[in-house]
């Protein structure tokens, strides 16, 4: 299991850098072609569904865990990030994109998204 831990500024400006990291990542874990594009798209979702209430501040973590049969992402807003709609299409699409999404917001009021991928064994 590797994990690689990401920090970047709750600004749309960074979005590419979260994709590109994303595809990489998610190349290392082995993931097909149409699953990265997916990926990329899914993360690119997240991380807009986590700064839609425009921040004027703070940072958006991003934690990927490449495991021997999936690849885990999560995805942790900055202060004030509200829950995900679940009943949107943001929420539509991310179901459509990775194989698995919750949310979670801890105590202290900061919505965690999570996405896992997993790995399918070709043929």
């Amino acid at each position: 299991m590797n994990t690689i831990d990401l920090a970047v500024p709750a600004n749309p400006d960074y979005v590419g850098l979260i994709r590109s990291t994303a595809a990489h990542i998610a190349a290392h874990a082995d993931l097909t072609i149409d699953a990265i594009d997916d990926l990329r798209l899914a993360v690119d979702e997240a991380f807009a569904v986590l700064i839609a209430h425009k921040p004027d501040g703070g940072a958006v973590t991003i934690r990927f865990t490449i495991h021997a049969d999936r690849l885990a992402i999560e995805l942790t807003g900055p202060a004030g990030s509200p829950p995900p709609d679940k009943s949107s299409f943001a929420w539509t699409v991310l179901s459509a994109l990775v194989h698995e999404v919750s949310a979670e917001t801890s105590s202290a009021g900061l919505v965690t998204l999570r996405l896992t991928a997993k790995v399918v064994a070709s043929a």
